[in-house]
């Protein structure tokens, strides 16, 4: 039996988990050599004293969990997010050795002994300061892309509700420069967002591959008793739990920053702060192109006809900026379409000093109450998530600047069909403006 005791007491002075054995009356009848190392305490201080006496500061939580366990007869609890330094420890870090103030969880079990009567309890304390700090880290980075995002999304309102007073007094011109410097603005905080959430997704990565291989590591051991408390620990923390809530944080918070981004994106775009040559071009060529490019979203719903006049001439202009408006009205017709549609697109001389593109589609069409408002920046009625409403005001904004104009007809369930008229030589104001340069 001698034997047995001592093997035993070795066996508890040989685990990393920090174990006491108190009385009915509160005193310490054993505590085991890691108890020790992490209370900071000789023997001599800790067995035979009353462990409310010795741990004063956390001597509230311990008597209610030790009465609990012996009024119970069964075990009681005490977890770091609610009580996370019941007792004074130190942890101390794998590679540097630092010492820090212990997160810990505390089970008090109840011993029943052979007859079945109950005079003690054991108190084991587990250490979870890493799995803690991680997690603490993880919240106070959620909370601060959360509140970064929150002003972006105020800028963004605010934004729109300048541009629509704006809109209101008709000065146009005064709205690309507005959306220029504001664009420019969010641009700065925005990449750093984004960084961070990507750094945060990459961070967060290693973790859950650290806590994956852990667990590995444990259930591979022997050890019945580990791997119970391993899943004791999990259930308590609701790992699996956090891991997937955090991992569905970052994805909404790189969903919602691409949406940003592509919002300062056409903002540019309306405000034409990337300029872009001007030439004579071949907008057969500027068209298939852009028809290339849209294929895969409009070959699930539409046919595409094209119709162009066998001898066309170059069109000065800026190639870029026209497949910028051949692109969204290319956009708007596939979606009109729900399916096995048709968007007829033309091209064609109407005499010696204009050209015509139409784009033509049999979809839904647009109500008449809508036609005079789709130029509007932000307007659409389109599904939150499936438009900024910039599309056709770029595209306004574009046509404008070469000269010509673009007009809409439509009839609900009919369709649409968008004409642009462009001028194919320099204009005198053109002309003017390129001497000047």
């Amino acid at each position: 039996m001698m034997k047995a005791k001592l093997a035993l007491s070795d066996l508890l002075n040989q685990l990393s988990v920090a174990i006491c054995i108190v009385r009915k009356d509160y005193t310490i009848a054993m505590a085991n050599a890691y108890f020790q190392t992490r209370s900071g305490l000789a023997k001599e201080d800790i067995v035979g004293k009353n462990v409310l006496t010795v741990f004063p500061d956390g001597a509230s939580v311990l008597k209610r969990k030790i009465d609990t366990a012996f009024v119970i007869e069964s075990p009681s609890f005490s977890s770091w997010e609610q009580a996370p330094h019941v007792l004074p420890f130190q942890s101390s870090r794998q590679v540097s050795g630092q010492e820090d103030e212990m997160f810990q969880n505390l089970e008090f079990i109840p011993i029943h002994t052979q007859d079945g009567s109950l005079d003690h309890v054991c108190i084991c304390v587990y250490d979870l300061t890493t799995q803690a700090c991680q997690q603490n880290e993880l919240t106070t980075l959620s909370r601060r892309l959360r509140r970064e995002q929150n002003e972006l999304k105020k800028t963004l309102i605010n934004l729109k509700k300048a541009q629509s007073q704006l809109l209101q007094s008709e000065k146009m011109a005064s709205i690309g420069q507005l959306s220029a410097g504001i664009a420019h603005e969010i641009n700065n905080p925005l990449g750093f967002i984004t960084s961070n959430i990507q750094t945060l997704d990459d961070y967060f990565r290693k973790i859950t591959e650290v806590v994956k291989s852990l667990e590995q590591v444990i259930d591979d051991t022997d050890d019945e008793a580990l791997v119970a408390k391993k899943r004791m620990l999990m259930e308590q923390s609701q790992l699996a739990y956090v891991l997937e809530d955090v991992t569905d944080l970052i994805s909404e918070s790189l969903e919602g920053s691409s949406r940003v981004m592509a919002i300062v994106k056409n903002l540019k775009e309306f405000s034409h702060a990337d300029d872009s040559e001007w030439a004579y071009s071949d907008l057969c060529q500027g068209l298939d192109s852009t028809l290339r490019i849209i294929n895969n979203e409009i070959k699930y719903t539409a046919t595409v006809e094209r119709e162009y006049d066998d001898e066309l001439p170059l069109v000065y202009c800026q190639p870029m900026q026209l497949n910028q408006v051949f692109l969204n009205l290319l956009v708007n017709a596939s979606q009109a379409i729900k399916e096995n549609g048709v968007i007829r697109v033309s091209l064609q001389s109407i005499n010696d000093d204009n050209v015509q593109i139409k784009i033509q589609d049999n979809g839904t069409g647009i109500p008449e109450e809508n036609l005079s408002n789709i130029f509007e920046p932000f307007f659409t009625t389109k599904p939150v998530g499936h438009g900024t409403g910039l599309g056709l005001s770029v595209s306004y904004g574009i046509i404008k600047e070469h000269k010509g104009k673009i007009e809409v007809e439509s009839e609900v369930g009919v369709g649409t069909t968008f004409t642009v008229t462009l001028p194919v030589h320099k204009t005198n104001e053109q002309e003017a403006q390129a001497v000047a340069k």
